[in-house]
């Protein structure tokens, strides 16, 4: 460490240090660019050599060009909120923070909240402090199980989907090496589920097959989904990319669409345990002659499931008698 500069400043000696070495490896990058440093011959030799961040020393080389060359640029600046400075929102809006968290919404869901209902823009790291300072940042086992309940108070409240690869030979007509898969959507408060047959999980194919789930969803069961769940496969994930074919089918239905928590598949653990009951009860060990006998069985699976089988986590209730 340099010594202490009682000017309240950097320590100057560190600081001339700091800016001699950074406008020396400039110099250096800039002969780099026009080919004519005698021992790098790209920028990457460069980097490595100098032990830089490429992110980092761009960072201050484009300051450094912004300001008119200005040797203060290169000197890192604290920013950002002073540890312990105190947020001040007006009362109304704190209200409404601590009413969303007394009923368990999460600082990105206050967050979204406070921009839909009232055009306010608070970070969910601001929220979180707020949560902090009130020091209901933490749920208590109350809250927590009325959150777990309100997720499925309802049919059509939360949809789980996902896809259960089929064993090879399952189906003998075909040949061993083409690969079959289940698509299955299971609502989470009644647990009524359906599965369809695809053989392929282009996001095309799986988004088409979805709608031909909810229409038999919605005509049988007369079941409509607000939220579905799903995992962050590439037939299915679309946080960067609206017109994904899968978001582009939940938009035209007007469903949102929630992702489980990466390489956390029991966060939709209510499909995932479903494919395990349609293993054990239907597809173990088991052999079909042709496609279409194949699916005729899965038809005949979803009916059992939802029309005629109890089911423990809904009391010993079969599925139906949820609706």
């Amino acid at each position: 460490m340099g010594r202490i500069d009682r000017n309240n400043g950097q320590d100057s000696v560190m600081k001339r240090r700091h800016i001699n070495n950074m406008l020396f490896n400039i110099n250096e990058y800039e002969l780099v660019k026009k080919k004519g440093h005698k021992l790098f011959n790209s920028l990457e030799e460069f980097y490595k050599a100098k032990g830089l961040c490429r992110q980092n020393f761009l960072k201050y080389y484009r300051r450094f060009l912004i300001l008119g060359r200005n040797i203060e640029a290169l000197i890192p600046n604290k920013v950002g909120r002073k540890y312990k400075n105190e947020l001040q929102y007006i009362p109304q809006i704190v209200d409404e923070i601590k009413t969303a968290r007394n009923i368990g919404h999460n600082r990105f869901e206050i967050s979204a909240q406070l921009r839909k209902q009232n055009n306010i823009e608070i970070s969910p790291s601001s929220v979180y402090r707020l949560l902090c300072k009130f020091k209901i940042n933490k749920l208590n086992p109350i809250i927590k199980e009325e959150k777990r309940r309100i997720i499925k108070m309802a049919t059509g409240e939360l949809g789980h989907i996902d896809i259960h690869y089929v064993a090879k030979g399952t189906v003998k007509e075909l040949n061993p090496n083409k690969k079959l898969y289940l698509l299955g959507l299971i609502d989470s408060y009644s647990r009524i589920c359906w599965v369809e047959v695809i053989d392929s999980i282009k996001a095309i194919n799986v988004s088409f097959t979805t709608m031909d789930i909810l229409i038999r969803l919605k005509t049988r069961y007369n079941i409509e989904f607000t939220e579905m769940m799903s995992d962050n496969g590439s037939e299915f994930s679309s946080k960067n990319n609206p017109d994904h074919p899968f978001e582009r089918m939940l938009n035209f239905y007007n469903i949102k669409h929630r992702y489980i928590k990466a390489f956390t598949p029991k966060t939709n653990g209510k499909i995932e345990r479903f494919w395990r009951t349609i293993e054990e009860e239907l597809l173990s060990n088991e052999t079909f002659e042709t496609l279409d006998e194949f699916k005729k069985h899965i038809l005949g699976y979803n009916l059992y499931y939802n029309e005629h089988r109890i089911h423990q986590g809904i009391d010993n209730k079969m599925p139906v008698d949820m609706i």
